[in-house]
């Protein structure tokens, strides 16, 4: 009696298993070591499986086995059937009451703009437990393992896919008693006078400095005088709000200090780039994740507009 493929009551799940082992070592005996039986075991599944086909799948030999042409045609159809059964038992087991979801950005993403909200996202998963991974260090998106990326960059991550968050936008900022008695719209010459506070790293600059923005206002830079130099964009925020000088500051991660009167803009003529905040998702053969779909929208609908200024390629 044939087997009954029209359903799924009738499918050998453990006889593919025990097929797909022996086709790919070649060997009853090293597919019982794997599977944790025994090489009789072994023979008997493949023995049934031979009889419901009707085919011989392999030919026996004194130092192993062979597949047939009909086996080696088989094993390709059960490789790719047993594949996408694991690829969907791993997307359901993701669906669960108590998935995970690694959200990837910097530190500075993370403490100035994601924490601010990141109540009001656990609110909308209240059974997902928001694992939150952060690095200072430029992200390899090939080879973290994540599930939903806020990266800045360019759009570009290998084997992921990318949605503009917002674009890179920058203006000086201070705290208001650095401001103390100065102009509260300073003149670019003055704002060159001031202490300006850098953030710099050993890797490739990814981001604006002063240099760029004295260019992109159409100024000359100021050169180097009482400055100070940081490779954390954090510290540099503290430095700012502790009044020690006039830092940079990327919209919209400042917005809400800006709003509160913590920090005081010096300038209403941003600076902008191709550059930018994305959404990044890995791709993964033959499933979506409606988890990481929740958050990315989430994500757009908290982001306010930008406006229009200067920009810079």
């Amino acid at each position: 009696m044939g087997l009954i493929f029209s359903g799924f009551g009738r499918l050998p799940l453990k006889s593919l298993a025990v097929f797909e082992a022996a086709a790919r070592h070649g060997k009853f005996s090293a597919a019982a070591a794997e599977l944790a039986m025994t090489q009789a075991g072994v023979s008997q599944h493949i023995a049934q499986l031979e009889a419901d086909l009707g085919v011989s799948l392999f030919d026996r030999k004194h130092r192993g086995v062979a597949l047939t042409s009909a086996g080696t045609h088989f094993q390709l159809s059960v490789e790719q059937g047993l594949r996408t059964l694991s690829d969907g038992v791993a997307s359901v087991r993701r669906l669960g009451s108590e998935r995970t979801v690694d959200i990837l950005t910097d530190f500075g993403f993370a403490a100035w703009w994601l924490m601010p909200r990141i109540a009001a996202l656990s609110e909308l998963m209240p059974q997902v437990e928001i694992r939150l991974v952060t690095t200072q260090s430029e992200i390899d998106a090939s080879s973290a393992d994540f599930d939903l990326g806020i990266l800045f960059g360019r759009g570009e991550w290998t084997g992921c896919t990318s949605r503009l968050l917002f674009r890179e936008e920058v203006y000086p900022v201070c705290s208001p008693a650095y401001l103390a008695g100065r102009s509260a719209a300073p003149s670019l010459d003055e704002i060159a006078r001031m202490r300006l506070l850098h953030l710099r790293s050993n890797a490739p600059q990814r981001w604006f400095d002063w240099d760029e923005w004295f260019a992109g206002m159409g100024a000359q830079s100021p050169g180097r005088h009482q400055e100070l130099v940081f490779n954390n964009y954090q510290i540099v925020l503290q430095a700012v709000l502790l009044g020690q000088g006039v830092g940079l500051g990327w919209a919209p991660l400042i917005d809400d200090l800006v709003a509160s009167g913590s920090l005081v803009r010096l300038s209403e003529k941003p600076l902008f780039s191709k550059r930018g905040y994305h959404i990044v998702r890995p791709v993964r053969t033959g499933e979506t994740d409606p988890l990481a779909d929740v958050i990315a929208t989430w994500l757009l609908g908290e982001h306010g507009q930008i406006g229009e200024g200067a920009h810079l390629q």
